[in-house]
């Protein structure tokens, strides 16, 4: 899973920026920390191998805490989903299949 690292970087997601390569159409991002006890019951490997064509982001908040709040996320994990660069949907979750179901259903 690629880290979203950047503001610049998310700005070109939904279409503020430009980017000098080629960006997806189709974007999950999770926020999350590495202290983040609830973060910690979501299971990677099972949203990875649901949607293999998904680019999965994870956006650390001690690493980038701007974003975070750009997007109004009050409490994680929480997942963001961008398509065809507009953010379509948020959720606060912890579990998995609910995460699954949610992502299924804004494809």
């Amino acid at each position: 899973m690629e880290q979203l690292e950047s503001q610049e970087y998310f700005e070109a997601l939904i279409g503020l920026k430009e980017w000098e390569k080629p960006l997806p159409g189709f974007v999950v991002i999770w926020f999350t920390a590495s202290w983040c006890g609830p973060c910690k019951r979501v299971k990677t490997d099972v949203l990875l191998s649901a949607f293999k064509d998904v680019t999965w982001l994870k956006c650390d908040i001690d690493k980038n805490d701007y974003t975070p709040g750009y997007c109004g996320i009050r409490a994680i994990p929480a997942f963001l989903v961008v398509k065809d660069k507009k953010v379509v949907g948020t959720l606060q979750s912890s579990d998995t299949d609910k995460i699954v179901a949610w992502v299924q259903g804004l494809r």
